[in-house]
């Protein structure tokens, strides 16, 4: 509806005024100059039958038969034409209208051609005192050529410029139909709208304010071929139907225009429906297009709650634009959508129809459940498999390819674990919203308050494989595992497997734990441990055991250690108390005067710092030039002495020892 239309039902009535009282000149009964009398005349017809029921007991001032009267502006440019079959006045007081017929034309827009408002009824009425007037019984408002309004009364207030009914109203339009309680039409501003109780039906359209619907319904149309020679042929064809929207309000109804569109603005516990979906909110603005009558842009605001199945989304404005076939969901303390078990809070979200897109250009939280396999039954039912990513920055989600895009100072949160990245990937379940992958980028830095052998992992890239239940972290040169300032891991590439809480270092790499300070004797330094590796180095959280592997070398203090594999355990307090190498071991200690031990295994107690050599068939020690062999050689680096068990050994004298 036009605002200027609308407008223009009010002008009518007015105009009522001066055109009855331009009539009262009339004498009853007389006829123009000129005119013949019709044959027909001379017959009672119904409108003179309707004239004498009006008139009853009342004195008829006066009368005019077939009424035209046009009316123009201050431009000679005319504006208004009123027709009646009969117009009389009772009493010097009310004039009445039978089947009265008004016009108004609109020419403001030239290029568009002159348009015009046809109002009709069966009953008009005005007062001569007040000027008040109404038309009433079957009033029909035309609009345009394809809309009209409804009602059974009209009443116009000159003095407050303004046409108004109670009773129930009724507007159709292409595609629309409007039903409510009440109108007003405000011809100082320039505004109708329907008191209560409105609701609007509309044909279901391609371009609609709904951003949750993407079905079309379809129904099978059947072509018969009865009464043919082929009666058993049918044809059968599904025809897609789109489906209504429909939208009610328990406040006002509004419509405006500007030069763009026409706008419906609905109030108080408003309700739009389509198919499966709902939207809630307190108010909805609707522009639509004023040569099409669909939908431009819609905005819902106010407690805005839009449903479709599992999809669920709240915000304080929900504004719908078809050009772009987004809706852009905001709220101040933050707007929430859910879809399925995946959940994003953020101040602004923008949501594109065609492509399954969200772009979230403001910080926010998104919350999803990892997949876990059915054989999963087992774990504890105290177990969080929820995933909590919080960012700064913006983030972007793919429903084709169920992947999601987070930059800036991104959080991301799962049981006693916290990553913290500046770009992060995820990818869900193809079948629901349960996280598979992630990969974080960018100043990555893991923190971890249940492992025991680090605090923090800090990298260049971390892959999280849900299915497979590992996190990959790599970095250039080196990715750095820390337990506060207690120990440091140092490998290019480490593996954090879930099943076994088993971390897995690749490569060569080093460990450096901090030794004891509560020592008295010694020096914090002698006591630091340092293990080097070539291959990999292995730890099991379960048995609270990290394995090295290929040319591993650990030193503590003076002492120093080579093996095939070393095997390093922790005790309760997460400090390595015991030390196991095995395979071409060598074992050197600079407090023992530079002794020296080669052998298969060989077993370290940091906590008493002795260690036990053992070798196949024999050990061997080197000391002062001297070799020794025997079955076990004890390094006790406490005592500051060097002990072997088992016979035959043997000393090799050097010609150092002679001198």
């Amino acid at each position: 509806m036009t605002k200027r239309r609308y407008i223009l039902i009010g002008i009518p009535v007015a105009c009522v005024i001066s055109l009855i009282v331009s009539l009262v000149t009339f004498q009853p009964g007389k006829g123009t100059k000129g005119q013949k009398e019709s044959p027909a005349s001379k017959e009672t017809s119904p409108t003179q039958k309707q004239v004498e029921n009006i008139s009853g007991t009342n004195t008829v001032t006066q009368t005019v038969q077939g009424l035209t009267m046009p009316n123009y502006d201050e431009k000679g440019k005319e504006v208004l034409v009123m027709r009646g079959e009969s117009t009389i006045l009772l009493n010097n007081d009310v004039y009445k209208i039978i089947f009265p017929e008004i016009e108004v034309l609109d020419s403001a827009n030239p290029e568009s051609g002159t348009q015009s408002v046809l109002i009709t009824s069966d009953i008009g009425e005005m007062n001569n005192t007040s000027n008040e007037g109404y038309l009433s019984e079957n009033v029909v408002v035309h609009l345009d050529p394809e809309t009209t309004l409804n009602t059974d009364y009209l009443r116009y207030l000159p003095d407050k410029k303004l046409v108004y009914t109670d009773d129930s109203v009724t507007i159709n339009g292409k595609g629309v139909k409007i039903t409510g309680q009440g109108c007003e039409i405000d011809l100082t501003n320039k505004k109708m709208w329907i008191k209560k109780d409105a609701e609007m039906e509309m044909d279901g359209i391609k371009n609609d304010l709904f951003f949750l619907s993407n079905e079309s319904p379809t129904q099978t149309a059947q072509t018969s071929t009865e009464n043919t020679t082929c009666p058993e042929i049918t044809k059968n064809e599904e025809t897609p139907i789109p489906e209504k929207t429909f939208i009610q309000s328990s406040g006002q109804l509004i419509f405006d225009r500007n030069p763009d569109a026409k706008i419906l603005t609905f109030n108080d516990n408003v309700e739009v429906k389509k198919g499966s979906s709902t939207v809630f909110s307190d108010k909805l603005v609707i522009f639509l297009d004023p040569e099409t009558k669909q939908t431009k842009q819609a905005i819902a605001s106010g407690n805005v709650l839009a449903s479709q199945g599992t999809k669920i989304a709240k915000g304080s404005f929900l504004t719908w634009d078809v050009n772009t076939q987004s809706a852009i969901l905001e709220d101040s303390n933050n707007a929430e959508f859910v879809k399925d078990d995946l959940n994003i809070d953020a101040l602004k979200m923008i949501f594109y129809k065609n492509t399954g897109k969200i772009d979230v250009p403001s910080p926010g939280n998104l919350m999803s459940k990892v997949n876990e396999k059915a054989d999963t039954k087992k774990v504890s039912a105290k177990t969080d498999n929820n995933i909590n990513v919080k960012w700064e920055g913006k983030m972007n989600f793919i429903d084709e390819t169920r992947e999601a895009i987070f930059e800036k100072n991104i959080e991301v949160k799962r049981e006693n674990s916290t990553l913290l990245c500046d770009k992060l990937d995820v990818t869900f379940n193809k079948d629901n919203y349960d996280l598979e992958t992630m990969i974080a980028t960018q100043k990555v830095h893991i923190i971890d308050k249940k492992g025991s052998l680090y605090s923090e992992a800090v990298g260049d890239r971390v892959t999280w494989d849900v299915k497979n239940k590992v996190t990959v972290l790599t970095g250039q040169p080196f990715a750095l595992l820390r337990e506060e300032n207690k120990r440091q891991i140092f490998a290019p590439k480490v593996l954090f497997y879930e099943d076994g809480n088993t971390i897995l270092c690749e490569g060569s790499g080093n460990l450096y734990e901090k030794g004891d300070e509560n020592i008295s004797d010694k020096n914090a330094e002698e006591t630091d441990l340092k293990v080097i590796w070539a291959k990999k180095m292995q730890y099991n959280d379960t048995h609270k055991k990290a394995s090295f592997y290929e040319q591993v070398e650990v030193t503590r203090g003076g002492q120093k250690l080579n093996g095939d594999q070393v095997d390093a355990y922790l005790d309760d307090n997460k400090k390595i108390n015991k030390i196991i190498s095995t395979g071409n071991v060598y074992f050197f200690s600079k407090a023992l005067n530079g002794s020296e031990g080669l052998g298969s295994l060989l077993t370290w107690d940091l906590v008493k710092n002795i260690a036990l050599l053992t070798g196949k068939p024999k050990a061997e020690l080197r000391k002062e030039g001297s070799r020794t062999f025997s079955e076990k050689v004890y390094f006790d680096m406490a005592e500051d002495r060097v002990t072997w068990e088992g016979r035959p050994h043997w000393q090799i004298i050097t010609k150092e020892t002679d001198n």
